[in-house]
């Protein structure tokens, strides 16, 4: 996380407003990693409350890494090569904007400590800059910096935090410590602790090597080490960027998406909602024809695993078979129905006797369309597609929980409505007019996303998101 000695971040302070660019829009040298390398894991710590001040910090309006181009290309290379020999990269913050670097100062000098059992239990937060585990001026806030760690196969699987997780200390061994779903580093990220220090005697032979692994990898593309921090590199390419940003990070997916689907509830617990189709005509997204009435979850609306991550401290998080539809952010996948042909321009399954959806978390093909009669089934539990109420004669896969983490929700689609008043188990449903009009208009190079929500949430994530006013 730290960018450069104190001292040397004290001289840096009064030098950061001629060298400040503009507060309000991406530079176009700065690119999202997604669109560079998708294959890079991220684990965005600060736009979520599990880091160490214990709150999203200001400008984190979406889940994203973006670095400058140069450093993203750079970091793609050590990918490439760490794959060869079983390994990946996980990042888990890029660039910062330098109101998320303000944010961290205050909670520095403010009262209060709600995370310091996991990331500083034998420090005082106070002595934060002394120690140079946080800086007044962040070489995150210039494009390319960023921290992360290695996955592999000796890796424990990654865990999904809650505010209500068990806080365990960062250099505790590796098996207790929280799962990040990468290999033993010696220390957790963003660990205020002397076993974080890159070159610590006191971690054990594995941990040492798999930081001298993600170091040598690093050094060949560019970035050097910190001493303090295993887990942070700066790329020193002859194009790295010198001047402080303070851009919002927002979500990445509507710059590029044209067509947009807009699914909102009253609230987390309402059934019905209603469904807005969107075009994009240059940087403003307008309506495109009326809206129609959908139907949820029968429990509702629930954080889902999308495009996007949110703050999860207000709202239900989404689990296998909770009865409701996701929230959030999400691609759309395949089309699928009954009749051998489709009038669409997505891509179009033809559901058979045999075709199934995976809902058994246990199995490889979770949250998959299969054709039940040509895999080896490893599975106990699904759905059979071809149903006898003509739900599934058309319908949409939404790409929820895609790639699938256990237990966090299957196969949800766009289908038919049994009724307007008449939920379903986690699907969002409607009239099969509606879904004609989605088959019809809906085309893969547009990049169609759908954004569902309840009223209250899409208002505050509206700004943060780009999406249109509802």
């Amino acid at each position: 996380m730290h960018t450069r000695h104190w001292l040397r971040s004290i001289l840096c302070l009064s030098m950061i407003a001629p060298c400040m660019v503009s507060a309000e829009s991406r530079p176009e040298h700065m690119v999202y990693l997604r669109t560079i390398d998708p294959s890079i894991e991220q684990d965005i710590r600060y736009a979520s409350a599990h880091n160490f001040t214990g709150h999203p910090l200001d400008g984190y309006g979406a889940a994203e890494c973006l670095l400058s181009l140069d450093a993203a290309k750079a970091l793609a290379r050590v990918q490439t090569a760490l794959r060869t020999q079983g390994y990946g990269l996980k990042v888990f913050d890029c660039y910062r904007p330098s109101r998320a670097v303000a944010d961290m100062g205050r909670f520095a000098t403010e009262p209060g400590d709600p995370r310091k059992a996991e990331f500083y239990p034998r420090v005082d937060k106070q002595d934060f800059w002394r120690l140079g585990y946080v800086a007044r001026v962040s070489n995150h806030s210039k494009g390319g910096t960023l921290d992360l760690t290695l996955t592999g196969p000796e890796g424990l699987p990654a865990q999904t935090w809650s505010p209500s997780a068990a806080q365990v200390d960062c250099a505790a061994p590796y098996e207790q410590r929280w799962h990040d779903g990468a290999v033993d580093m010696g220390t957790g990220f963003d660990c205020f602790d002397e076993r974080a220090h890159t070159d610590s005697p006191t971690i054990n032979a594995t941990a040492r090597d798999n930081r001298q692994r993600l170091s040598n990898a690093m050094q060949k593309e560019g970035f050097s080490g910190y001493s303090k921090e295993w887990w942070h590199f700066t790329y020193t390419g002859k194009d790295a960027l010198k001047s402080v940003m303070d851009f919002p990070i927002t979500a990445q997916v509507l710059d590029t998406s044209n067509q947009l689907i807009v699914v909102t509830t009253k609230n987390w617990t309402d059934v019905q909602g209603t469904a807005q189709r969107y075009e994009r005509h240059g940087k403003t997204f307008q309506k495109y024809g009326a809206s129609f009435p959908v139907v949820v979850g029968q429990s509702g609306l629930a954080w889902g695993k999308g495009l996007s991550v949110v703050d999860q401290h207000e709202g239900p998080v989404k689990r296998e078979g909770d009865g409701k539809a996701p929230a959030g952010l999400f691609k759309l996948g395949t089309a699928f129905g009954y009749d051998s042909t489709a009038d669409t321009k997505l891509p179009y399954l033809p559901l058979t006797l045999t075709t199934e959806c995976v809902d058994d978390s246990h199995s490889k093909h979770y949250n998959e369309l299969v054709g039940g009669s040509t895999i080896a089934k490893d599975w106990t539990s699904s759905e059979h597609m071809r149903r006898d109420d003509d739900l599934y004669r058309k319908g949409i896969f939404i790409e929820h929980n895609t790639p699938a983490s256990p237990d966090s929700g299957s196969c949800i689609f766009f289908h038919i409505w049994r009724a307007p008043t008449s939920p379903t188990l986690g699907c969002t449903a409607m009239d099969p007019a509606d879904i004609a009009r989605l088959f019809s208009w809906l085309d893969p190079r547009q990049s169609p996303l759908l954004v569902q929500l309840p009223e209250t949430e899409y208002e505050h994530l509206r700004e943060s998101w780009n999406l249109p006013e509802h």
